[in-house]
């Protein structure tokens, strides 16, 4: 099957004011099937939300995608002037923040908000159009009384009622896939469980595609099918989600999921990981887990692992104990 998403090789960096070099995202790739939910996972500071600012096209100066391919449809992204690249945003490829209050616009209704997507490139609708399509898109993230929503302002809103809003802009287009930057991180386990299966709803009725980014094993082993695990900007692991939870194949993977403490655990206290994560400001010379690893081997601090195959439906461990 042909890949809607493929990324080669991604690297984004930053230019410190002593002239140092940052990079939080650092050979990053992905491929995202027609009608799948992928997961990026990792703890906060590992590159989640960079990589995916970068498939937007979003980083802002002084950062830069340094290097890399992003083919959606086979298209690659960065080769579009922004002029082109505005017209796929919303058509093609859309995202949902984390904080539904910071993005939505206090003093415009709901309603215009959503419609605007489709006035503008990309769409070009006439209003009533694309009005009728914002309340049609209402309904499809199951907002009660959407009538009144395209009327009310985000302050009028509850949190979870914001998100779906939120979510509502960004699938109005109908876009191929959609890109989501923890967006359940500010709401209560009750309504994470709705969004979560609102998300696995929609991806059923409409076919799309979405990169879902969470520091949450739970919500990723909820809704993905297959998950990403990265460090220090780079992806670690993937594989299968099942696979990933039954037998995970890096020590990082491994150690993220023996600090989760289950409701059924008999353990006392969290299991947790030594050390801190990496100032990505210095070179690394080989894996960046290896001064927190357990396993670690002679090689690990010299020489930097490649993506090694694991298992058999596609999964991947950058780590020498599987060379």
């Amino acid at each position: 099957m042909t890949a809607l998403l493929e990324v080669e090789g991604l690297c984004v960096e930053y230019r410190n004011p002593d002239g140092s070099v940052t990079r939080p995202v650092e050979g990053v790739a992905l491929r995202i099937q027609p009608g799948e939910i992928a997961a990026i996972l990792g703890e906060s500071g590992c590159g989640k939300s960079t990589t995916a600012l970068a498939l937007m096209r979003l980083i802002a100066p002084p950062g830069r995608i340094a290097a890399g391919r992003i083919r959606l449809r086979g298209q690659d992204l960065l080769t579009l002037d922004e002029a082109a690249m505005r017209r796929v945003r919303g058509a093609g490829i859309s995202m949902v923040f984390q904080n539904p209050l910071t993005y939505l616009n206090p003093v415009l209704p709901i309603g215009a908000q959503i419609a605007e997507v489709l006035r503008g490139p990309g769409h070009r609708l006439p209003k009533r159009a694309a009005m009728a399509a914002a309340r049609q898109a209402l309904d499809d993230v199951r907002i009660a009384d959407p009538e009144r929503v395209m009327r009310a302002y985000p302050h009028e809103l509850s949190g979870g009622m914001n998100q779906r809003a939120l979510i509502a802009i960004a699938i109005v287009g109908r876009p191929a896939l959609v890109v989501l930057d923890e967006p359940t991180t500010a709401l209560d386990v009750t309504v994470q469980r709705e969004i979560t299966m609102l998300l696995r709803d929609l991806r059923d009725r409409l076919g799309m595609s979405m990169l879902f980014i969470t520091h949450d094993f739970g919500l990723a082993a909820d809704i993905a099918d297959r998950v990403h695990v990265m460090y220090a900007g780079r992806v670690v692991e993937q594989a299968e989600v099942r696979a990933m939870f039954r037998a995970p194949a890096h020590p990082y993977s491994r150690a993220l999921i023996d600090s989760v403490l289950s409701v059924r655990s008999t353990r006392a206290r969290l299991a947790a990981i030594p050390g801190s994560v990496p100032d990505l400001r210095r070179p690394i010379p080989g894996c960046a887990f290896a001064p927190r690893c357990g396993a670690v081997l002679p090689r690990c601090g010299t020489e930097a692992p490649p993506a090694i195959p694991i298992g058999v439906a596609g999964g991947s461990a950058r780590c020498w104990l599987h060379a």
